[in-house]
């Protein structure tokens, strides 16, 4: 049985007399939300996502107590990775607003869409950045979630995808060219699997299948899949036929036709995995595509 999702829980700021003024969950591992908060300390932790900030008003006696210098303005970003922990002080009143990521999710786009071993990809802890096209793209992605407030539309996803690209580019914390890592798939076997599953989501794809193209034993694939694309293989796999239905829905096929084409057991199980993953069902997102 494939895992599921767990929707991120964006209230952490409630314990610093922060008030949420919205909150948008259109994927289980993705969410935004927009909040106020007036002068205070915060001490600020967040353990199941990554959280990428923007400043929309006010802030400029605000500061990182370890960085006092260091104060914010409307437009400012900053980037708290996974497990971050922080001590701010506010000096007066503040709008901002939050995307939170999981660090699966993050990893998932760089290892299928980039092709990167997943191991590469950290980001850097960045306060206060002066980013005008990651300013640009957060602004346009809160539009495009509060429009569409049920579900991801497409436009959404393409931008959360430049989102993550323009992070991994100017914010990783691993210098990727001329990387080479220890253990986990070569660049040559990584490329050799990643086309053998985007063929082949029909089939009930086993590590053994997988494994013989690699030349390893099943046991061996499966721990060395599971460090370079930072999931076991039906995980990655899962998401892939996910992706996949995402895009057969905004055709004509039948929900029965689409989760026989993707090897799914029958079309409950697609329903089940999509909201899983996605947070709606399949029949619910195509509704979204067509509004």
């Amino acid at each position: 049985m494939v895992p599921t999702t767990r929707k991120i829980d964006a209230s952490i700021l409630l314990r610093a007399n922060a008030e949420m003024m919205d909150q948008i969950n259109l994927l289980n591992e993705v969410a935004i939300s927009r909040w106020t908060i007036d002068r205070n300390s915060v001490a600020y932790e967040k353990t199941d996502s990554h959280t990428l900030s923007l400043y929309l008003k006010g802030g400029d006696t605000s500061y990182r107590a370890d960085q006092r210098s260091n104060s914010g303005a409307p437009g400012r970003l900053c980037l708290m990775p996974q497990g971050h922990a922080s001590q701010w002080h506010i000096g007066d009143k503040v709008n901002f607003a939050h995307l939170y990521f999981s660090d699966t999710f993050f990893k998932h786009y760089a290892a299928s869409h980039l092709e990167y071993d997943a191991r590469l990809i950290e980001l850097r802890d960045v306060t206060y950045a002066d980013d005008t096209v990651l300013q640009h793209l957060l602004t346009t992605y809160f539009a495009q979630c509060e429009a569409a407030r049920h579900c991801a539309s497409m436009e959404s996803e393409q931008t959360l995808m430049q989102i993550f690209n323009h992070l991994i580019c100017s914010y990783g914390a691993i210098e990727l060219k001329n990387r080479t890592i220890k253990s986990g798939l070569s660049n040559y076997h990584r490329k050799i699997v990643r086309s053998a599953i985007a063929e082949r989501l029909q089939e009930k794809l086993t590590i053994s299948d997988m494994a013989k193209l690699t030349g390893h034993s099943p046991y061996h694939f499966a721990h060395m899949f599971k460090l370079s694309f930072g999931a076991a293989p039906a995980q990655y796999i899962n998401r892939q036929r996910i992706e996949r239905a995402k895009t057969m829905l905004g055709t004509n096929a039948s929900l029965a036709c689409i989760s026989a084409k993707l090897g799914f057991a029958h079309q409950s199980h697609m329903t089940t995995q999509f909201r899983n993953i996605v947070g709606v069902t399949p029949g619910a997102y195509r509704a979204c595509l067509k509004s």
